[in-house]
Formats: C-alpha cells, structure tokens, sequence
C-alpha cells in the first residue's frame, strides 16, 4: 500500500516496447499492434462485451477473477485497467490481497472462483476434480461455464500481450467501458 492508502500492487509483466511494430499512424501501444487485424479485435470486442454484460455470472466475482487472471500472466495492461460495469461491485482495496487469496478478506465462493482461474491460467491440465467439486458448491454449472470462458479469453488476450511485450501507454489507471471499446 502506498502512503497514500491506495492499493499499489507490485509490477508484474511487461516493460518497455513491443516486439512488433504498430500500424503507422494508429495510436497506443495494444491499438497500434492490433490493428495489423481490426476485423479480429472489432469480433473479440462484440463478444467480450456480451461476456461481460449479459451474463449470469456476479459482476464482483468476473472482475476479482479478471485480476487475479492478469496477475497471474503477467498482463499490465489488465491490471491497469478498470471496467465502467464493474463500478461499485469492486474497489481497489479488493485487489489488495489478489496475489495471495487464501489469506485475504474473500468469501468462499470468491476463494474457490480465484483458485480456479489461477490454476487454469497456470495449466487447465492442473485443474482436478476437487478445484471443480469446490466450483460446485457454490456456483451453477452456467456460472461454471461462464467463469471459464472469462478465464480463457481475459488468459488468452493478456498472454498476448506478455508474449508480444505490450506494456500499458501510461502506469496511470485506465478505464474500460463497453460503449467506446478501444483500449
């Protein structure tokens, strides 16, 4: 925590330039690269957009686990950003024990959403039986379905980053919202 008292995570991923050059003339790091494919982004905005905004999955659970997914790959730019939709179902002070959620303030079923995406951003081999039978317990198999989904694309597209070496523009945190989807 810093002296201020907000929550400061510690720097996990990528620092410095892409490995890839960005369309001339398009602005910011994630834009620049991306739009060497815009049809691909503009498919992965509509379906992330309908992930985030009409699920059955608790938006509080979606977000923690969006954190705890970026911490795990080591995506910046994911733990640099807030989303408009998760406004007032989380705070920062929500993220402070992120890296170690056995001994933070989260409810079971926050615990048992956290164990989950980590182990499945880890290696989804490394999920059992029992990570699943504890999913169970306190979530219905479309809010199961849902939280992998979420896992998968939140992995995927922060281990894009990791992988290609997209740092954030700026430390500054950003916000993200569905109505002008532009990162």
């Amino acid at each position: 925590m810093s002296t201020d008292g907000k929550v400061e995570l510690p720097i996990i991923g990528p620092v410095g330039e892409p490995r890839l050059d960005p369309v001339p003339g398009v602005a910011g790091r994630f834009n620049g690269i991306m739009a060497w494919r815009p049809e691909l982004m503009e498919s992965f905005f509509t379906f992330y957009a309908q992930l985030w905004t009409e699920g059955v999955l608790d938006m509080r659970i979606k977000d923690l686990a969006r954190m705890k997914i970026a911490r795990t790959v080591g995506c910046r730019i994911c733990q640099n950003t807030r989303f408009a939709v998760a406004k007032g179902h989380t705070v920062e002070r929500d993220y402070e024990d992120i890296d170690d959620v056995e001994n933070g303030a989260y409810t079971d079923a926050e615990k048992a959403a956290l164990r989950y995406v980590e182990t499945f951003c880890v290696g989804a081999a490394h999920v059992t039986d029992e990570i699943v039978a504890d999913l169970r317990r306190h979530f219905s198999e479309a809010e199961i379905v849902e939280l992998s989904i979420l896992t998968a694309m939140v992995g995927g597209f922060g281990s894009i980053n990791v992988a290609l070496n997209i740092a954030p523009d700026t430390e500054a945190l950003q916000v993200f919202d569905f109505a002008n989807p532009t990162a």
